[in-house]
């Protein structure tokens, strides 16, 4: 009879600061994943899981090499390229955030969050039509994935197919109605399209999600000047 060995401390460490991390509770999983290195310190998903929340706190040089040291121990860890590709994108690495995602995507083909991310160092290297076959690659495998819409959104934009672009933005604020980005994007898109009074309505929604959005503000202001609404296009710059 098989026994099934009982979950190492390590195990139990790791489920639990998961958890946490997905419930966005990151001082607490970063907690644990310390513990497990201090217990372990070659684990690769605690080296690379460190590394998301870090980078996700914008240390990306630190996030790089923390998650470099799980790749080492597990070179075909494809989640890890993907994340590494998003310090690099923080670091305005384009080039290489693209490589690594290409590498992802050879280690795991239908890994929607690494073609999502392939989308975004797409459209920072201006690679507008590439980025939309990558973003149109993350939603068919993942339909509801808000922020591939939105940036597909924003390749559109590139593109200059400004009613695409806001069909885009729209389908990420249905599926995502919190979205400041998409409304700001959204409104980029109306503007475009000389609907003014629509992109100043989607560029207060942005400041409203976000108060503190300075592009939203910028957007703002052109709308209102393209209204003739001088005196509130000022106070918005």
């Amino acid at each position: 009879q098989m026994v099934t060995p009982a979950p190492s401390t390590v195990d139990i460490l790791l489920q639990k600061a998961m958890v946490h991390h997905q419930a966005g509770q990151l001082h607490l999983a970063d907690a644990i994943y310390l513990r497990i290195l201090q217990l372990s310190p070659d684990h690769p998903d605690a080296l690379h899981l460190l590394g998301v929340i870090t980078s996700q706190a914008g240390n990306y040089v630190m996030a790089l090499d923390l998650i470099d040291r799980a790749i080492q121990i597990n070179p075909h860890y494809a989640e890890a390229y993907s994340n590494r590709s998003n310090a690099l994108y923080g670091l305005r690495h384009y080039q290489a955030a693209l490589e690594s995602c290409d590498k992802a995507i050879r280690l795991k083909p239908d890994f929607a969050e690494a073609y999502y991310n392939r989308g975004n160092a797409l459209n920072a290297l201006h690679q507008y039509q590439a980025a939309l076959e990558s973003h149109d690659r993350a939603i068919r495998l993942k339909p509801d994935y808000a922020e591939a819409h939105y940036n597909r959104g924003c390749a559109l934009l590139g593109l200059h197919q400004y009613q695409a672009a806001l069909e885009g933005c729209d389908k990420a604020i249905i599926l995502k109605p919190n979205y400041a980005e998409a409304y700001y994007d959204r409104g980029n898109a109306l503007y475009e399209l000389y609907q003014y009074q629509a992109a100043l309505d989607s560029c207060n929604m942005a400041i409203f999600l976000k108060p503190d959005y300075a592009d939203a503000y910028i957007n703002r202001g052109n709308a209102l000047y393209k209204l003739h609404q001088y005196q509130a296009a000022l106070e918005s710059y």
